[in-house]
């Protein structure tokens, strides 16, 4: 990655000048960071990148093409900047070359620089373990030992804010949230979830890496898949969209999510329908169960509408039904089970390699 074995470096490429001003100031505060601007055009950018193999690339959308023709060579993390959110469908074409997320200018906001320096460190590599120790790296900072669903529809935004307020601020997993809202809400749902928890709440989208203790809400309007990030050492999964029809016509749809996080990340996942209309959630309970998963549905004294739950039992893929309040304590439960086949995995993994 970088050039120095104790520095993250990151370039920046032709960027607006307020901007890049804002980065270096941001940036320079931060310890062991080191800063560099490639300057005024296009052969700058790719002839600094290849000079310093930088941990972190930072453009600017009219370097794509730049940024492909880097991937030819290296394979450098890229963070994304445009004045207006990228379409869905390119967002999916520049992944190939290492794009894993974007930003838009500051709004002056007090959480947009907080938001930016959280994605800056998902390109930062975990610290290496000892090998000489293996029981004693066990746990992988940076990797999500498994993957939380929780999807709801009436009810269902409440129902969310109050589990979220319970969850253990130490999770060792990622929670991908789907509430069957317009895509218009999405901005007010996160600010509430921010409200009711400690732990880190962002706003989906193409490329948003899963990662151990942060929630993610899916946006409304459109659908989400889990896919494996095979080009990002350092995160297991990310989410994208996709043109996929939702079974029961409500997107984001829990069904959708749920089958292909089960296909993905197979038995390390825990899918919880909350209160909701309808049937969605039954098809993606039956898939995390047939991989392995585990399902629980609230209970129907404490849910506000009880069909999507009350399907899903129906069904029989279920393991439990429990009230809202209990949720949070068997979602910690759960967890420390994923956290503990992780680490026998890892385990095995570590024991075959030495036996060679």
């Amino acid at each position: 990655m970088s050039n120095h074995s104790l520095t993250f470096t990151i370039l920046l490429g032709t960027l607006p000048t307020a901007l890049r001003l804002r980065l270096l100031r941001l940036f320079q505060g931060q310890p062991d960071w080191h800063v560099v601007s490639s300057g005024e055009g296009d052969t700058n950018l790719l002839t600094t990148a290849r000079r310093l193999r930088p941990g972190l690339i930072i453009v600017a959308q009219d370097q794509l093409r730049d940024i492909e023709q880097l991937r030819r060579s290296a394979s450098i993390p890229v963070l994304l900047f445009g004045e207006t959110p990228p379409l869905p469908g390119m967002l999916r074409e520049v992944a190939a070359w290492g794009v894993y997320g974007y930003f838009q200018p500051d709004s002056g906001q007090p959480l947009w620089a907080a938001e930016l320096l959280s994605k800056v460190r998902q390109a930062m590599p975990a610290a290496p373990r000892p090998l000489a120790q293996p029981t004693a790296s066990i746990a992988v900072p940076g990797i999500a030992t498994g993957l939380v669903i929780v999807g709801g529809s009436t009810g269902g935004t409440l129902a969310v804010e109050q589990l979220v307020r319970a969850l253990p601020t130490t999770l060792a997993c990622a929670v991908l949230v789907a509430v069957h809202l317009p895509a218009s809400f999405l901005t007010s749902f996160v600010d509430r979830l921010r409200r009711a928890t400690a732990l880190p709440v962002v706003a989906g989208g193409a490329g948003v890496l899963l990662q151990p203790g942060q929630i993610v809400v899916a946006p409304g309007g459109r659908n989400t898949l889990v896919r494996a990030a095979s080009n990002s050492p350092w995160q297991a999964w990310h989410t994208e969209f996709t043109a996929e029809p939702s079974p029961s016509g409500d997107e984001p749809s829990l069904d959708v999510i749920m089958r292909s996080a089960a296909r993905t990340v197979g038995r390390n996942v825990l899918g919880v329908v909350l209160t909701g209309l309808g049937r969605d959630g039954t098809l993606g309970a039956q898939a995390i169960r047939q991989h392995g998963g585990t399902v629980l549905v609230q209970d129907e004294a404490s849910s506000a509408v009880f069909s999507m739950p009350k399907s899903v039992i129906q069904a029989g893929w279920a393991n439990a039904v429990l009230p809202l309040h209990e949720l949070p304590k068997a979602i910690g439960r759960h967890v420390s089970q994923f956290k503990q086949a992780s680490a026998e995995a890892r385990l095995s993994r570590l024991t075959s390699a030495r036996a060679f």
